[in-house]
């Protein structure tokens, strides 16, 4: 679902470039899948007016095999409904300080959440988060606090205390980049 954009000196056809940077990514696990001419004004950052990220989560008794380094391995059981009601409290425009990193280089914290769902399917928790920007490590960092709701070592109450605090410290712990997903944008 990653989109960048590309300002060439002179005119190349689309499935040119298509050809030639698949050429270059090899061996690496990556693959350009389409190419097409855009406006001049066109920034694949800026242009954007929503995100879309997957967080997964392995909530079993024992551990991972082929899903290692792919989701969150969490052993002790989840409560799903107490998470979706703490992510539930993160939805909408707020300040989002407690859920970014210190190293975050965005002038200010302010983010609206449009969409935070989270569902289980037998062992697999799926976290989805839509926005139209995020902070560095805000989708991570609000994941770990939602573990800690799910764990019943916080109420769904929390969540908001945390955001409110407008601390980082004040908010869960980071989760595992390795479960997180880019899965798409909207222009």
């Amino acid at each position: 679902g990653q989109v960048v954009h590309v300002d060439f000196p002179e005119a190349r056809a689309p499935h040119t470039i298509l050809r030639g940077l698949n050429t270059l990514m090899r061996p690496h696990p990556v693959a350009v899948l389409k190419a097409e001419e855009v406006a001049p004004d066109f920034n694949a950052r800026t242009s954007a007016v929503m995100r879309h990220y997957e967080y997964k989560i392995i909530n079993r008794e024992s551990r991972l095999s082929l899903d290692e380094w792919r989701a969150w391995y969490v052993r002790k059981h989840l409560d799903v409904a107490a998470m979706q009601e703490g992510a539930n409290r993160l939805l909408g425009a707020h300040d989002f300080t407690t859920f970014r990193d210190s190293d975050c280089q965005a002038k200010h914290a302010n983010r609206t959440l449009n969409v935070f769902t989270v569902k289980r399917e037998g062992e697999h928790i799926t976290l989805n988060v839509s926005g139209k920007s995020f902070l560095h490590h805000m989708v991570r960092n609000m994941v770990g606090t939602l573990a800690l709701v799910g764990h019943g070592k916080w109420q769904p109450a929390d969540v908001t205390k945390a955001l409110e605090a407008k601390d980082r410290r004040a908010g869960g712990p980071t989760a595992p980049a390795h479960a997180l997903y880019f899965m798409q944008v909207d222009y």
